[in-house]
This record gives structure tokens, C-alpha cells and sequence, in this order.
């Protein structure tokens, strides 16, 4: 069953949780070697950590729909709380420079995490399934609890009484040390108790404990020794267990009320096996320290004596438990066998009905020999072309591709080995035509003997497509995410170069002068034409589908490998309509098939020496539009035309094809109701066709209304406010348009503009979308809240207005925008149109 996507409140939570985790790694591995330093990094840390486990837990106590899981969230929640507080208050000994004393205030509210964490994790198993008591549950507790206590005092209790004290720090430090052992006891004890338990997230909290507790001890080991250091692993690992414990929180609200069967669990058995290895280990440890000591302990070889006891018993009654086992399972078994016998009378009145089912299965199923003879087949398998019954038996080699022939070969002979095999691999259906196939082989017994193997068959060809599909959707999502934030950087620096030049270029120039200040201009707009077609082609991936013009994006995909294609040698020539028609399809997509047809013939025009050209034409008529990329390369053979459509089908060498492109393209034209195909001869080139059919809506046939026209442009003086963090693009707009007599004033983020606009009147004011601070977006809002009159006179400026959060608030205010890098002429027509309309509507 497929687990059901965690809601997005829950992702948010777990990735602060793991982005909170990494940031701390970073921290201590960056930290300055100094103790203060580290300390300090170390306070930090665990205050974060345990405030952020405290709000995750208050989380899942008000989500969780269970009142009793509510109420263990609710103790766990004291719990990180007694730590934040006690952390705050060791926090504040070290802020004041003093020594705290032992135990002070924050050692109680560290020694009463212990307290909350064992009652709130209590009241997690409580709904599992207790265990029924057994005589090895009562050996496996006792073991457990003699173990612990065997560790306790080996390795803690006995090194602090000697070490001596006040009665009062003595009982801290025998709650610090005994305190975590302890717990994890208790972990064990409840596990054994308690089965099965889920893994997520009562699972989650157990390990968040354990990394605690084990912390803790190794804590109180480190100290007794004098070896503690902060900023060290053990830090790392008080860190990890609440960052840990935060994200089981996160998980709480949407895991399952109680294991359904296919949840991942803690069995009862782990729990077994991990209290007799933990007894054996930790005895093995108190039995190798007493050895070592100069001064054996008589207690410690009593508790050792005692724990080889019962570890004994319960290995003797474990046995005799397996033999009482055995003997049931080869009394069922000879049950079991003597039903089978009896059934088998009855199979023959059966043949009809598993015919039947045979052939209502939508897999194909097919029996064989030793050498692929079919000797059965269900009807779906007779439609993929596998038809026994003929004098001349066919076999299963007859319908693979005969590139795949020797791996069928193979794993047919593993299949009769006793092995059950699963694969892939090209098919040749009934017609002809070539997919891609999964098979299953089952070995069929008889006896002894592998007399046949029982293939199952799936055609995957639709469904290895559409993941093909899915994955480069995901690339392009990622891309689209990398893209956007690399435009806006560059947008910014070229929207600064094409300012200035513009500037310059209204002043009387010498030719030459004027033409370096025209190419860089030319150049500044040429970076902006680049990002634009970028962000264009990455925001790929959700399926909107609205009237696009093919003509640009043709221009804008050739502009993605233009300049590869020039290295190249290959020249581009873009034979276009002159009536820019427009389809109804996914822009996205269309780029996405252009650009594959476009790599396809530019790597067949690599292997010629001839004149290397590439046309890509559109052409439309009433009902459809064709889209054609001709290339004068070497053509592709007749044998090869009818298969090159088919997925992971490639001539070029491996690594440099995955035989999915072609297979992409003729998906992408089927889903808008279209159809590619090749036209080629050997040494012709090639030209591959895709015909889409034109927008075929109704609203889409009625006449388009006629565009109101524009407020004529404001004239005179105009006081302009700049709103953008990058100090020369304000200073370039500011030149630039008191070049044109208009005030400018500029401030670097939204509060300042807020207090400037209190202080006197604009006429327009153009602010920068993406800025530190109090962004476009927040502005926005602030203006129709406290000054809706300005809104109407709100201009956007923006790098990338193609991604999503950016593209949503352009479309929803209605804003007017002007695209990064700015022709200015244009920029000064919309300031002076917006200044006009708002005037006119005051």
C-alpha cells in the first residue's frame, strides 16, 4: 500500500529540524578552538534545541486527534520545556560570569527531564498491544534490570562514592549518572512489554532517548575521568536527540493510531534479541573491568555470577521452547499436506475456472520449457503475439528484440536453476511495434524437477514514458528553482549597465563614444533576452496550459543553444509565419520537445563534414500548426525510422544517449492531440514534423474585445520615488530620468519609502519586488492598508517575473511591471502613463 505524502506543516517542521541539525555541525566544526568560544557555540546549540523540541511537541499535542497520545506529547513537551529552563538558567551563570553552584536551579530541571520523558513515552506504548506474560519476558526483564544495575555500579555509583562530597551534590551526581541508565532500562523493559511498536513515531522518540540518555552517560563517564570538553561529540549528541525528538513531533499528528499491518514496527523479537545482546555485552564489560582492577569487587562477581545464571536459563528454556515449536510445525505440516492431497481430487472440475481467471488477468502469463518453447498462454498474452497450439510450437524468442535475446536466454536458465528472476526488455509486439516489457519468472515444480517457469508479462512502454516524463519534470523544477535566483542576480547587475549606458546616450557624444555606449547597451538587453528565455524554459512541471505563440518559443529555445550551435559550425535558420500563430498547449512542453528535436540534430550534424545547417519553420492554417526542424545531416535508414520513436531505442554510443528523447517528444505531441514523424533519406538529412491542433475552445472562436485605450501620458514635472536595494540601480534611474526632468528620489527597502511617503507626495513610485527587508509583496499590502490612494500609482520592476511566487503577485495586483534589464524609453512612457491615469481618476 503506498504511504499516503506528509502534510506540508510536517515537511516544514522536519526540514527545520535537519537544515537546525546541519547549522549546528557547521558551528562546531567552524567554532574557534578556544573552550569560551566552543562553550558558547555549545549554549546556543542546546538552547535552540530544546526550544524547538518544546514547540514541536506543543505541535503535536494540540494536532494529534488520540487524547491520550495528546496527553504523552503534552509530558514530553514539560520535559523539553524543564530542559529550556534549566538551559536559560546555566545560560544565564555563564552570561554573569559565575560559576554556578552544584546543584544549582538548572541541574533540577535537567535531572526532571528524566521524569516527564519516561512518563510521556509510557503513555506512547500504552497503545500498543501489552504483551502476555511468559516465563522469557520474566527472564529478559530480569536480565535487563540486573544488567543496568550491574553497569551503574560498576562504572558510576562506585567511582562517585568514592570521589566523596555533600550528601546533596552526592544525590545529583548519582541522578546525572544512575539517571540515564536508568531510562534507557526503562526503554528496554517497556519494549519488552509492548509489542509491536510503531517505528514512526513512537520509534522515533526511542531513539531521540537512547541518543539522549547514552549522551548523558557518557556525560557522567567524561566527568568523573576529567576528560569533558564542550563543543565535542557528546554536545553533538544532546543536540541531535531533541533535534531528533522534534521531528518525531512533526511526524505524530499524521502516523497511524495503531499499527494497520503495513507500517513499519518494532517487533517484539528485536526487542528479545536486543535485551539478551545487551545483557551478554554489558556483563562481558563489568566482568573485563573487574578483571582489569587492581582490587576485584566481591559485589560486582556476585551481580556477574547471578547474570550468567539467568542468562543460562533462558538459553535452556529458549531450546526447549524451539523443540515444542518444531514439534507443532511438523504436526501442522503433515496436516497441511494431507488437506493438499485431499484438494487435489477436486482440480481437475477446477481447470475450467482457472482458465478463465488466467485469461481475466490483464497480464500476460505464459508457460515454457527448458528451451522457451510456449507451451500455455493467457488471452492477453496472445494478443502481445505469443499463440501456442500452431504444429511448430512458437517460442519466447520470437518476441524479444534480438539484442535482448542472450539476457533472456540467461536468466531463463537461472529461473530453472530454482531462482525466481525479474527484468526488463524490449518487446516486438503481434503488429510489429516495439515496447518495453517486465517479466517475471517463476519456476513451476514438480517434485524435485523445474520442469517450466511461469513468465508474467507486463507492457510498461506507456507507464517507462510517463517516469521518463516525471524525472526531467523534476529536473527542470530544480533548475527552474537554481535559475530563478541566478537571474535576479544578474538581472540587477545588467538593468545597472544598460541604466547608465541609456544615461549617457542622451548627452552629445563622439561616434565613436556613442557606439562602445550602444554595444553596451546591445549586450546589457542581450543578458536580459537570455535569463528571460531561461526562466521561461525552467519553470516546467505544472501542466498549465493556456495561448501560446509558437513563433517565440521557437525564438526563445534557439536562443538556449545558440551559441553552442556557433561553436559548432552549424548555422540556424528560423523560417517562422508571419502570422504568429497561437496554440492552446503547455509552453513548457512545447520548449522542452523544440529543444530535444534541436540537440537530436545538432549531435547528427556532428558526425559530417558538410555544410552543418539547421531550418526550424512554423507554418499554420485555420485548424492546425506544423512545426518542422530540417537538418542536413547524414539521415537516418529505413530499417531505423519505424523504431526510433520507441523509448531507450539509441545508435549513439553509451553515455552519450539515453534513447528517451525522440520517445519524450512523441509523448509531449500525443497529450496535446498531435503527432510527430520523420521524413528522411540516407544522406538527405532529416526532418522531423509535429502537426498540433490550434486552440479549439469555444470562448477561444469568439472575437477578442477591443483593448481600452490608454490614459494619454502625464506631462510636466513628475516626483518619482525608487524603491530597490541595490544603491546603482537607484542611482542609474535616478540620472536617468532627471535627464528627462522628472524628480527621483530613492530609498533602499519598503519602511523607508512608508516613512518618506509621510513625509511628502509622489507622483509614481517603482519598487523592486524581491529586497530585504519589507519586499514588494509586504509593501503592497502595507499601501492598500494604510494608503490605498498610492496604489494606482505602483509600478513593479523585477529579474524574474517567471517564478511562481513572483508570476502569482503580478497576476493577482494588477500592477503594472517593468522587466529588469529597463529600456528606459519604455520605462519613462509607463511612469508617465501611470502618473496620467492616476491623476486623471483623482
Amino acid at each position: 500500500m503506498p504511504s499516503l505524502p506528509l502534510p506540508r506543516l510536517t515537511r516544514i517542521l522536519v526540514a527545520i529540524a535537519a537544515v537546525s541539525f546541519l547549522a549546528i555541525v557547521l558551528a562546531y566544526l567552524l567554532a574557534p578552538a578556544d573552550r569560551a568560544a566552543r562553550t558558547r557555540v555549545a549554549d546556543v546549540s542546546w538552547t535552540w534545541t530544546g526550544l524547538y523540541a518544546l514547540i514541536c511537541s506543543g505541535v503535536a499535542a494540540r494536532r494529534h486527534t488520540d487524547s491520550e497520545r495528546r496527553r504523552a506529547w503534552a509530558w514530553i513537551g514539560a520535559g523539553c520545556a524543564l530542559f529550556l529552563g534549566g538551559q536559560l538558567v546555566w545560560n544565564g551563570y555563564e552570561l554573569r560570569g559565575v560559576t554556578p553552584p552544584y546543584p544549582s536551579l538548572a541541574d533540577v530541571g535537567f535531572l526532571g527531564v528524566y521524569v516527564c520523558f519516561l512518563v510521556g513515552l509510557a503513555r506512547l506504548l500504552r497503545t500498543s498491544r501489552a504483551r502476555l506474560f511468559d516465563v522469557e519476558l520474566l527472564l529478559d526483564t530480569t536480565l535487563v534490570t540486573l544488567t543496568a544495575g550491574a553497569l551503574a555500579y560498576a562504572f558510576l555509583l562506585k567511582p562517585l562514592f568514592e570521589a566523596g562530597g555533600t550528601l546533596l551534590a552526592l544525590l545529583t551526581s548519582v541522578g546525572w549518572s544512575v539517571g540515564g541508565i536508568a531510562v534507557l532500562w526503562r526503554i528496554l523493559v517497556e519494549l519488552l512489554r509492548y509489542s509491536p511498536v510503531p517505528l514512526a513515531p513512537t520509534g522515533v522518540v526511542i531513539a531521540s532517548l537512547v541518543i539522549l540518555c547514552a549522551s548523558n552517560v557518557a556525560y557522567a563517564v567524561a566527568s568523573l575521568r576529567g576528560t569533558f570538553r564542550s563543543g565535542g561529540a557528546l554536545d553533538l549528541g544532546w543536540d541531535a536527540a531533541f533535534l531528533l525528538l522534534a521531528g518525531a513531533a512533526a511526524l505524530a499528528p499524521g502516523s497511524a493510531a495503531a499499527v494497520d499491518g503495513t507500517a513499519r514496527v518494532i517487533s517484539d523479537h528485536v526487542a528479545r534479541v536486543t535485551a539478551i545482546v545487551i545483557g551478554l555485552a554489558g556483563i562481558a564489560a563489568v566482568a573485563v573491568a573487574q578483571t582489569l582492577s587492581p582490587e576485584p569487587d566481591a559485589g560486582a562477581a556476585v551481580l556477574i555470577g547471578v547474570a550468567v545464571a539467568i542468562i543460562g536459563v533462558r538459553f535452556t528454556h529458549s531450546l526447549r521452547a524451539n523443540r515444542r515449536y518444531a514439534s507443532l510445525l511438523e504436526n501442522e505440516v503433515a496436516s497441511q499436506t494431507r488437506s493438499l492431497m485431499d484438494s487435489l481430487a477436486a482440480t481437475a472440475a477446477a481447470e475450467r475456472n482457472l482458465r478463465l481467471v488466467m485469461d481475466a488477468v490483464p497480464d500476460a502469463i505464459v508457460v515454457v520449457d527448458r528451451a522457451g518453447r510456449i507451451l500455455e498462454a493467457n488471452e492477453p498474452a496472445r494478443g502481445m503475439g505469443a499463440v501456442p497450439g500452431t504444429t511448430q510450437r512458437p517460442t519466447l524468442f520470437d518476441f524479444v528484440n534480438p539484442d535482448a535475446v542472450a539476457l533472456v536466454q540467461e536468466r531463463l536458465a537461472t529461473a530453472f536453476r530454482g531462482d525466481v528472476q525479474r527484468l526488463e526488455i524490449p518487446l516486438i509486439r503481434a503488429d510489429g511495434s516495439h515496447g518495453i516489457a517486465a517479466l517475471l519468472y517463476a519456476p513451476v515444480r514438480e517434485g524435485s524437477a523445474i520442469t517450466r517457469v511461469l513468465i508474467l508479462a507486463r507492457d510498461v512502454t506507456d507507464q517507462r514514458r510517463t517516469e521518463s516524463q516525471y524525472q526531467q519534470a523534476e529536473k527542470l523544477a530544480a533548475l527552474g528553482q537554481l535559475v530563478s535566483g541566478v537571474a535576479h542576480e544578474i538581472n540587477n547587475p545588467a538593468a545597472i549597465i544598460s541604466g547608465f549606458a541609456q544615461t549617457l546616450l542622451l548627452d552629445e557624444l563622439k561616434p565613436e563614444h556613442r557606439e562602445m555606449l550602444q554595444m553596451m547597451y546591445d549586450e546589457a538587453t542581450r543578458i536580459g533576452r537570455i535569463t528571460s528565455s531561461l526562466l521561461a524554459f525552467a519553470r516546467a512541471g505544472g501542466k498549465q496550459r493556456n495561448l501560446v505563440d509558437l513563433n517565440d518559443i521557437a525564438r526563445r529555445t534557439f536562443a538556449l543553444r545558440s551559441y553552442h550551435l556557433s561553436t559548432l559550425n552549424i548555422t540556424v535558420a528560423l523560417d517562422l509565419d508571419p502570422s504568429d500563430p497561437k496554440i492552446w498547449a503547455d509552453a513548457s512542453e512545447l520548449q522542452q520537445l523544440l529543444l530535444n528535436l534541436l540537440i537530436n540534430a545538432e549531435q547528427a550534424l556532428v558526425t559530417v563534414d558538410t555544410p552543418r545547417t539547421i531550418t526550424v519553420r512554423t507554418r499554420a492554417d485555420e485548424r492546425d500548426t506544423q512545426l518542422e526542424i530540417a537538418d542536413s545531416g547524414p539521415g537516418i535508414p529505413a530499417e531505423l525510422r519505424t523504431r526510433i520513436f520507441d523509448p531507450f531505442f539509441t545508435t549513439k554510443p553509451e553515455g552519450v544517449g539515453t534513447g528517451l528523447g525522440l520517445s519524450i517528444c512523441y509523448g509531449i505531441a500525443r497529450d496535446h492531440g498531435g503527432r510527430i514523424w520523420v521524413e528522411s533519406e540516407p544522406g538527405g538529412g532529416a526532418r522531423f514534423c509535429v502537426l498540433l491542433p490550434r486552440d479549439q475552445r469555444e470562448e477561444a472562436r469568439e472575437p477578442a474585445a477591443a483593448p481600452e485605450p490608454a490614459s494619454p501620458a502625464a506631462t510636466g514635472r513628475l516626483a518619482v520615488l525608487v524603491v530597490d536595494d541595490e544603491v546603482a540601480l537607484r542611482e542609474a534611474l535616478l540620472r536617468f530620468l532627471q535627464r528627462r526632468d522628472i524628480h527621483v528620489e530613492g530609498v533602499g527597502d519598503g519602511r523607508e519609502a512608508i516613512r518618506l511617503l509621510e513625509q511628502r507626495a509622489f507622483d509614481v513610485i517603482i519598487s523592486d519586488v524581491r529586497m530585504p527587508g519589507m519586499s514588494g509583496r509586504e509593501f503592497l499590502e502595507r499601501l492598500r492598508r494604510d494608503r490605498p490612494d498610492l496604489v494606482a500609482r505602483l509600478v513593479f520592476s523585477t529579474g524574474d517575473a517567471f517564478t511562481p511566487e513572483t508570476a502569482t503577485l503580478l497576476k493577482e495586483s494588477g500592477v503594472p511591471t517593468v522587466a529588469k534589464p529597463f529600456d528606459f524609453a519604455v520605462l519613462e512612457r509607463v511612469v508617465r502613463e501611470v502618473a496620467g491615469r492616476a491623476t486623471a481618476s483623482a
